[in-house]
């Protein structure tokens, strides 16, 4: 049995849930948002569900440090190197896109090397975080907590008059075996080898980039380019339309912003059990 509860209700509970466990608002909220992605996009089993299955308990347990002060190790200008001290990933992965972004401005190109991240969520979350500035993101991942995804990679680049561009794979699961050597190869070397990840059971390492395509060509050119290439793939094939990742993506998300959030009866359920054992509010009657 599936329940719909509405968007800023959702991320509103997990936000004061967040900050209940000492995270500073801005970065609950943030935090809050990235647990959300799944939900929002169709991956249910990488949302919401995961909060008292994996980053609860280990804000509890002192694992993840919710006010943790990232160390820049090296400044590049273009490039960094950032220590996050065992901050909440779902916070710290979208802070270093934020930087990210904020070089590539400067420079075209902003590239943060980053370790010491708790579990982040869906490495396409983070790397859409881009897309508002009209620039690619790119996020790859290596090592981590067990249980969480093998080589997650994301990425996200604008569509022109289609749906953004988002890519979100675990390299180890969804690449073809004849491949994965080399994929899970490529990943490790971009974010563990650069970052200095020494343990990956217990760190993560990530490569977090920016591209401002607008500082090589012309804005209108790129979205011109952009659309025609994006347009191309909506054909039909064998009676079915071509879809490319990032479009159900955006339908789904249309889907909650008109009916809500569906949420499974144990998810909602304990929900409710921790927003009451929190004194908080419940999501019915937001």
């Amino acid at each position: 049995m599936w329940q719909r509860v509405p968007i800023d209700a959702l991320i509103d509970l997990v936000t004061e849930v967040f900050t209940a466990h000492d995270l500073p608002w801005s970065r609950a909220r943030m935090a809050a948002e990235a647990l959300c992605h799944g939900d929002l996009t169709g991956t249910p089993e990488s949302g919401v569900a995961e909060l008292t299955r994996l980053h609860l308990p280990m804000l509890v347990n002192g694992l993840v440090r919710p006010r943790a002060e990232p160390l820049m190790i090296a400044d590049r200008g273009a490039a960094a190197l950032i220590d996050y001290r065992r901050a909440p990933g779902l916070w710290a992965v979208g802070d270093a896109m934020d930087r990210a972004v904020s070089r590539a401005g400067r420079y075209g190109v902003g590239l943060m090397s980053v370790r010491g991240v708790g579990p982040f969520g869906r490495a396409g979350h983070h790397a859409a975080r881009a897309l508002p500035h009209t620039m690619i993101g790119l996020v790859m991942a290596a090592g981590g907590e067990r249980g969480t995804a093998a080589n997650p990679l994301g990425m996200a680049a604008p569509a022109g008059a289609y749906p953004e561009f988002v890519l979100d794979m675990d390299t180890l699961a969804d690449v073809d075996s004849s491949a994965v050597a080399g994929f899970a190869l490529l990943v490790e070397i971009f974010a563990g080898v650069l970052s200095g990840v020494g343990d990956h059971d217990h760190d993560t390492g990530l490569m977090v980039m920016a591209i401002a395509p607008t500082t090589l060509r012309s804005a209108d050119g790129f979205y011109k380019a952009a659309s025609a290439l994006f347009g191309s793939l909506l054909g039909w094939e064998g009676g079915n339309p071509v879809r490319y990742p990032g479009w159900r993506e955006a339908q789904y998300l249309e889907q909650c912003q008109a009916l809500g959030v569906p949420l499974n009866e144990p998810v909602h359920r304990e929900l409710e059990d921790l927003a009451k054992a929190l004194r908080l509010a419940p999501l019915q009657g937001r």
